[in-house]
């Protein structure tokens, strides 16, 4: 998952620091099972300059349309997280482990409160976008197994983006198709990257951004990488991909 998502009201995320970090022990456990990927320091990187705004499309103030897709076997709807999904945020979160939490947020957070998850599930979606993975259920109800969102800068240039999925519904595309989404829908709002802040030993999450062309640079005093994505293909710069 990516982490630091920019809510309204946590702590900044430029925070983050060494006493954010998982027990040393942890880290090389994960350095000798050969999780840490090398990454090299972007020295004088501009992401704005090397991915340039997109043409910015006629309609883009519509939230997006809800998609039907089958993941692992199973049916799901991608559609924009409402408030109506508030319970179900809740939910969601009291299913994550504290590695989740952790990878997710860069920090613990106890529980997910109703302030917190509301303020998460009812966004203008004509500039932020939040989007929500939901299985049906036998009784027709709807189960959380997934969020991506990003969060418009305040110059409107970029956002970031961050992500989150089951524990038991990795691998099977769903993060990858909601990057993809996401990426589709900035650019039409004229965005030319989109960044995340990633631990720096998530390598499932840094491994899908390095196949969709991103290029990394480290945070200072943290285990942490922030990694911009451009919104085109990532066949347009051979130089944009992480190593």
């Amino acid at each position: 998952m990516a982490n630091k998502n920019p809510e309204p009201g946590l702590p900044p995320k430029r925070a983050l620091g060494k006493h954010l970090l998982p027990p040393l022990s942890s880290r090389r456990a994960s350095a000798r099972r050969g999780v840490l990927p090398t990454l090299p320091h972007a020295v004088g990187f501009d992401p704005l300059l090397a991915f340039p705004p997109a043409p910015r499309s006629q309609e883009v103030s519509r939230p997006p349309e809800p998609r039907e897709f089958c993941f692992g076997g199973q049916a799901h709807i991608l559609r924009p997280l409402v408030p109506a999904d508030e319970g179900r945020l809740i939910a969601f979160f009291k299913s994550h482990t504290a590695e989740t939490i952790r990878q997710r947020y860069g920090y613990q957070i106890s529980e997910m409160t109703h302030e917190r998850a509301l303020r998460l599930v009812d966004v203008d979606q004509t500039r932020d976008v939040a989007l929500g993975v939901f299985e049906p259920t036998a009784e027709g109800g709807e189960v959380l197994n997934a969020v991506g969102r990003y969060w418009l800068d305040p110059a409107g240039k970029t956002a970031e983006m961050a992500f989150v999925v089951r524990e038991n519904r990795r691998g099977l595309g769903i993060c990858s198709t909601l990057l993809r989404l996401l990426l589709q829908i900035a650019r039409a709002r004229g965005m030319g990257y989109l960044s995340a802040q990633v631990q720096a030993d998530n390598a499932p999450m840094l491994s899908i951004f390095r196949r969709h062309g991103g290029r990394a640079r480290p945070i200072p005093g943290a285990d942490a990488m922030e990694v911009f994505v451009p919104t085109g293909s990532p066949s347009d710069s051979k130089s944009t991909r992480l190593p």
